[in-house]
């Protein structure tokens, strides 16, 4: 398979996933609990935090019967489907609707076309011991351990990007450029691939894609980091999610 026919499968698959019926575009609550039960917007039901991680729904249905959810534990409700999300701790309950509007209305992912000149080769160095402030778009703010910068060059200009490893450990990084806001969502994510022995990688940025939070605000997506904000413009990779089908 070519370049050009790698990039369209993975945006084909890009876009067959945040349209799933309970994939991104479902996102319909984020919904922070406390230890007393409490009513949950389109759910039956009362539900509170257990104390050792997990979500208890209570009364529901005729039967008053009562769920608890842990970790990667789903239930559904009618079309309805509840996760529980972790966030360094604190738990919160999610709702997926597959009948959500915006998801009703997705109709795919505004991409640029691939080109190969955006496939850069950049050096990485490890940064042991070293961390970095990261706010959520909601103005939650952490710690993060950074797994190193990469390094290279846009236009002649030197330019560095500070990754850090997913849960999976793989690398990653968040980066903002000058086509957000104009032509392409506030903020994008890049995966990275393993340096070679030397320290070489290659930076993909046609695999550029939207975080969650562009499908749904209940997201609670990172922001970059201010070394990763670039006043140049990348247009490679995803660019917006398109509106109406």
């Amino acid at each position: 398979m070519g370049f050009d026919e790698e990039w369209h499968s993975w945006h084909e698959t890009r876009e067959r996933y945040a349209g799933a019926e309970y994939g991104p575009t479902a996102l319909e609550s984020t919904n922070w609990l406390i230890t007393e039960p409490a009513a949950v917007e389109g759910v039956p039901g009362l539900w509170a935090l257990t104390g050792d991680g997990g979500i208890r729904g209570t009364d529901l249905g005729t039967s008053g019967s009562v769920v608890t959810l842990h970790g990667p534990q789903t239930l559904r409700l009618g079309r309805r489907e509840l996760r529980v999300f972790d966030r360094r701790g604190a738990v919160a309950l999610r709702v997926f609707n597959p009948l959500r509007a915006e998801r009703e209305a997705f109709g795919g992912i505004d991409a640029y076309p691939p080109r190969q000149g955006w496939r850069i080769r950049a050096s990485f160095t490890e940064t042991p011991g070293e961390s970095a402030t990261v706010t959520a778009v909601d103005g939650s703010v952490h710690e993060q351990t950074l797994a190193g910068r990469l390094r290279f060059e846009l236009d002649g200009i030197p330019l560095s990007v500070s990754v850090t490893r997913t849960a999976r450990g793989g690398l990653t990084a968040v980066f903002a450029d000058g086509t957000n806001g104009i032509e392409t969502y506030r903020f994008r994510f890049l995966p990275i691939g393993e340096p070679d022995d030397d320290g070489t990688v290659i930076v993909d940025f046609n695999r550029a894609y939207l975080p969650p939070c562009a499908f749904s605000d209940q997201y609670l997506c990172p922001q970059p980091l201010a070394e990763n904000r670039y006043s140049l413009p990348i247009r490679a990779g995803e660019r917006a999610v398109v509106r109406g089908r």
